[in-house]
């Protein structure tokens, strides 16, 4: 799984890449409200993980090409907020639904095809929405427990 985050003066926008060793690829542009980096980053993390649970995924390999946000959840750099202390909550909680899991740092240039996805998210303005192109989260999961992603129908 690969995530990452974009944030503009349009807003927020975050991209999962899914890479099931059997199956097709599954790729999500997903526009949000708008957030920090950071907590696009978390938002990010936590809505692919929630998705690969849902597709029956037992095991996870993560990567992120956000240090901080690897740094955290790998237990290496402490958090000093206290909304970024309940997304590392949410974020570990999503990681125990695992048999197994990890998370890696990738550098930028090895996470292109989502960072094309969440630029996409975070620059269509809400008016300009595709069916079925870009996804909306409609709740923050330190908000509702869980990401709330509405898929426009067709």
């Amino acid at each position: 799984m690969y995530t990452d985050d974009a944030t503009n003066l349009r807003g927020s926008g975050i991209g999962i890449v899914l890479k099931p060793p059997m199956g097709s690829i599954i790729r999500q542009s997903t526009k949000t409200a708008k957030l920090t980096n950071n907590e696009a980053e978390h938002e990010a993390m936590i809505a692919g993980l929630e998705l690969a649970k849902s597709l029956g995924a037992d095991t996870i390999e993560a990567k992120c090409d956000s240090l901080l946000v690897v740094s955290q959840v790998n237990g290496s750099y402490e958090v000093r907020e206290d909304r970024m202390q309940r997304y590392l909550d949410k974020l570990q909680v999503a990681l125990r639904h695992f048999k197994e899991w990890t998370l890696v740092h990738v550098p930028r240039e090895k996470n292109r095809e989502v960072d094309a996805l969440t630029n996409l998210g975070s620059s269509i303005e809400e008016d300009d929405l595709l069916p079925r192109a870009v996804i909306q989260l409609s709740k923050l999961v330190i908000v509702e427990g869980h990401a709330g992603i509405l898929i426009p129908l067709v």
